[in-house]
């Protein structure tokens, strides 16, 4: 039960992350080609995308201790070849997640200390693109595996 409420938390935190990443990315590239100000929302944005994705890495980590758990338990039948690719699964998406959050919090950092509209547009552009390209091949690489 806990593990369920715990994934689904963490399905919901990454949605939104992708949203609010993909909302920072496009009002980049908006602020890029209008030359336009920045507004309160160009530096409050950033700041929640790291905070859900800081909630997303707690999230994620409470779920690889329980898939981590059941291994050590026996659990997991390793001789099934879907619990196997699901085991490397799990390293390689907790692995894009770190890189992701240190990407958009770096992102973050850089941006708030700029003092130039166009200077926060191009890093946010810039950290906040990879971000969001990151959570969605995460994302597909998840509907994917669970698809085949």
């Amino acid at each position: 039960m806990t593990r369920n409420v715990i994934l689904i938390l963490h399905i919901i935190t990454s949605t939104l992350a992708c949203l609010v990443t993909l909302v920072i990315v496009l009002r980049a590239i908006y602020g890029l080609r209008k030359k336009a100000a920045i507004t309160n929302w160009d530096i409050k944005l950033p700041l929640w995308a790291t905070i859900l994705l800081y909630i997303q890495l707690a999230l994620g980590t409470a779920l690889f201790i329980f898939y981590m758990v059941d291994y050590t338990h026996g659990q997991i039948d390793l001789l099934k070849r879907t619990e196997l690719r699901s085991r490397f699964w799990a390293v390689e998406h907790f692995i894009l997640m770190v890189f992701t959050l240190v990407v958009s919090h770096i992102g973050w950092i850089f941006a708030r200390k700029s003092k130039q509209s166009i200077i926060i547009y191009k890093k946010n552009l810039l950290y906040f693109g990879v971000a969001c390209t990151m959570i969605l091949i995460s994302m597909a690489m998840n509907v994917i595996r669970h698809a085949v």
